[in-house]
């Protein structure tokens, strides 16, 4: 009796033994197993250029062409008002009533209320102030549009391919088109509108690789009103042949964004930088306070959308800045020293940051497409790999 127990007893320890080995063994190689995964995850996702994205699916960029820092961080400029006041009674005209106060943030806000009280309040952050110790410039020396707006949608300054406005395709690929490509969107849910027509050329590399329309083009859409404007856009003329009313383009973007959804848009107005070079001040200020409205137009449709709301980041800027002296603000270039200061704001579920930048690193314009890839889990340098790296202050 005692002799069976002990066999019995020896053969279940045994038993008990090679069971736990085997539950060990199993463990380990689940562990394992585990890790490969991983593993293979973590390699795929960055060996295909994907980064780590967070609420943000889609993106907006806007640029006002040649828009100078100094009205959008300080409003009306009283020196360059009466420079273009032919009479010298400043306070008679209407841009002095409508936007002038003694104080700069006061009159920025009367300028851009819906920027500054809202966006920049709640929702973004906007850099380029250099009073604030903030700096965004140009990589580009050529200081005009073509080479600003290439520098923006590459990621790369190319001074020695771009040497003037020529409606010539982008000799490089542009991020419109990368995030297209890596994406796998239809060619209407990457569009670009714009007021200058030379943007459809530069947005992309390859025709037709990216949704555009600008300058005086027709925009076939199915609503009556859009096809009413589309029409009237050959008959309420600017004053320049390849640039039409921002308020045309404004309004084809949206309803694109309303009917085909788009997971990236690109919306470039051009009036600030027209006016500017015809020493019409008084419009410029109305062209930037018609901005404003646009942008409160545009996030109120968004903020009610379920495909947009919390889930969209929008960036803003400008080609190129302009003199910061009476004798030279309406012009840019090389040889004009405030030319190459820009600006940058920042409205993202993915970014902390609110308000003006301050004592900051400076950014350069080379940086904004893979900026803009990043914020949707992408890497740009898969396509440019001298591409400007992504702008950290945003992510930090």
């Amino acid at each position: 009796m005692s002799v069976e127990w002990g066999c019995n007893y020896n053969l279940n320890a045994r038993d008990a033994f090679v069971k736990n080995k085997f539950r060990m063994s199993l463990n380990v190689r689940l562990k394992l197993f585990k890790r490969f995964i991983y593993l293979s995850a973590f390699l795929f996702h960055f060996g295909n250029g994907v980064v780590e994205a967070g609420k943000t699916e889609n993106l907006i960029l806007i640029t006002l062409d040649g828009l100078r820092y100094q009205e959008l961080f300080g409003g009306l400029d009283l020196g360059v008002l009466k420079s273009t006041t032919k009479d010298k009674n400043i306070e008679g005209t209407k841009s002095y009533k409508q936007f002038w106060a003694n104080d700069p943030q006061l009159r920025r806000e009367k300028l851009m209320p819906f920027f500054w009280r809202e966006w920049m309040n709640n929702y973004g952050s906007v850099a380029g102030n250099p009073n604030k110790g903030s700096s965004v410039r140009l990589s580009n020396r050529l200081h005009f549009s073509y080479p600003g707006y290439s520098e923006i949608l590459t990621g790369q300054a190319r001074d020695d391919l771009i040497k003037s406005n020529k409606k010539v395709l982008n000799p490089n690929p542009t991020v419109l088109e990368f995030v297209r490509d890596k994406l796998n969107l239809k060619q209407n849910e990457v569009a670009a509108f714009a007021s200058w027509d030379v943007i459809g050329f530069a947005a992309q590399h390859k025709s037709e690789a990216v949704f555009t329309n600008s300058g005086y083009e027709a925009y076939v859409h199915p609503d009556p009103v859009i096809q009413r404007l589309s029409q009237l856009q050959f008959e309420m003329l600017t004053p320049w042949d390849t640039v039409r009313h921002d308020e045309v383009t404004f309004k084809f973007a949206m309803a694109h964004l309303k009917s085909y959804r788009p997971r990236v848009l690109y919306l470039s107005l051009g009036e600030t930088d027209d006016w500017a070079h015809d020493k019409r001040y008084d419009r410029v200020l109305s062209a930037i306070s018609r901005f404003d409205a646009y942008f409160n137009e545009l996030w109120s449709w968004l903020q009610l959308d379920a495909q947009y709301a919390n889930k969209t980041t929008i960036l803003i800027t400008t080609d190129h800045g302009r003199g910061n002296l009476s004798l030279n603000w309406h012009s840019h270039s090389a040889q004009i020293k405030d030319s190459k200061n820009t600006w940058l704001a920042v409205i993202s579920p993915d970014s902390p940051l609110r308000g003006e930048w301050a004592d900051t690193d400076p950014v350069v314009m080379d940086q904004i497409a893979a900026t803009l890839c990043k914020f949707i889990g992408l890497d740009y340098s898969e396509q440019n790999s001298k591409a400007g790296k992504p702008i950290a202050q945003l992510f930090e």
